[in-house]
């Protein structure tokens, strides 16, 4: 594949990555300009295009180095000027390793995107990933509970096999 095919595809799955992961969330204050939103979200992209290439496209990350990879792209978004709250990064990276997963460019990934389709079709009721996934240990919990869902498949696998979009 061409350089400007694989660049063009990494831009779109940050794109989706980044909707999917704030759409339902308030990510910035009101007094944000169009100029800093941009800029945040160049800075954060270029981290996670880093970091997937340079550690998940290399080897088969573990989970506690992808909980820590969770909380840098949290400590990248305060560094940044814009604290992003945990079930948000988690989201992004989790959707960023799924679309770079499926296209092939990184082994698969140990987590699946923590959101109300997977939380649903866990059978988890009353947590929203929005507001209920405030730190790792909110996070490692929720994991645990699906992974008690997916029988002999992986997290990776089991969503893949599970989701269905909401309209379709």
């Amino acid at each position: 594949m061409s350089n400007s095919k694989e660049q063009f595809l990494k831009t779109e799955f940050f794109i989706f990555s980044w909707k999917a992961a704030t759409e339902h969330n308030l990510v910035w204050n009101k007094n944000t300009t169009d100029k800093a939103k941009g800029n945040f979200r160049k800075n954060i992209k270029e981290f996670l295009e880093d970091k997937l290439s340079e550690v998940y496209g290399k080897r088969k990350v573990t989970e506690e180095e992808h909980i820590k990879n969770i909380a840098d792209l949290q400590e990248k978004s305060i560094e940044l000027g814009n604290r992003l709250n945990f079930g948000t990064c988690q989201k992004l990276l989790n959707m960023m390793c799924k679309y770079y997963w499926c296209a092939g460019y990184i082994k698969e990934p140990p987590h699946l995107p923590i959101d109300s389709i997977n939380l649903k079709n866990a059978g988890i009721k009353g947590k929203c990933w929005t507001k209920d996934i405030n730190d790792k240990n909110d996070y490692k919990e929720i994991i645990d509970v699906i992974r008690k869902k997916t029988g002999s498949l992986s997290l990776s696998e089991w969503e893949i096999e599970n989701w269905k979009r909401r309209n379709s």
